[in-house]
């Protein structure tokens, strides 16, 4: 997650103020990104794995399913699909088991929704994404302002996935007038937007505290 980590440079925030969440494998994914080798993928994502059973972190679990999602990506470049799709497989089972185990938390439907809301329709995660933004919706005293306009732009996305198209243009017509929203609008259509510092302050670190 390069992208992650470069705001946790402007936010001039060190890592070493959460090592008493004794999270060293997500530790290294926030500071490093993922690797793009697979055997270093692999490696990455085993031991977000062993650190999710040994401390019960759904932050590592987290990680881990977006590890094992990558892996999902090389090897459908590689044309690899069995292997493409048993990876996605698991990325998807893991990534919904840590919903379902903390289906309370809104901040982990908000990091299931972030992957979701910008996959190929044809997975048919849309589905999902509408469910949890309509839940994180009736949370809205959870979430800043900023967190609140990315919930409804992956709740655009999911409608539009789901060929929900009026319902899609009336909610693209409230964003537009959001002017937070212009850099989310001006995204290409299959360009994910970077991690933002509201993000990783309310969602990602608080997770990886345990809070």
């Amino acid at each position: 997650m390069t992208r992650l980590n470069k705001c946790i440079a402007v936010l001039g925030l060190s890592l070493s103020v959460f090592a008493h969440a004794a999270l060293p494998a997500l530790d290294a994914v926030l500071q490093k990104g993922f690797p793009t080798q697979a055997a270093a993928l692999t490696t990455t994502t085993q031991a977000l794995y062993q650190e999710y059973e040994s401390q019960h972190a759904v932050a590592s679990l987290v990680f881990y399913s977006y590890g094992m999602l990558r892996l999902a990506n090389h090897y459908k470049a590689a044309n690899d699909f069995v292997n493409a799709s048993e990876y996605a497989k698991l990325g998807f089972f893991w990534l919904d088991e840590a919903v379902d185990t903390h289906e309370n938390d809104m901040r982990v439907r908000y990091l299931r929704a972030r992957v979701d809301a910008w996959l190929p329709a044809d997975l048919g995660r849309c589905v999902v994404t509408l469910n949890d933004t309509e839940l994180m919706s009736q949370h809205k005293g959870e979430f800043s302002a900023s967190l609140q306009t990315n919930i409804d732009f992956m709740r655009y996305r999911a409608l539009l996935s789901c060929k929900e198209q009026a319902q899609a243009s009336a909610l693209l017509a409230q964003i537009k007038k959001d002017g937070a929203a212009s850099a989310l609008l001006s995204l290409g259509a299959d360009e994910t937007p970077e991690w933002s510092m509201d993000e990783i302050t309310q969602v990602v670190m608080p997770l990886m505290k345990g809070e």
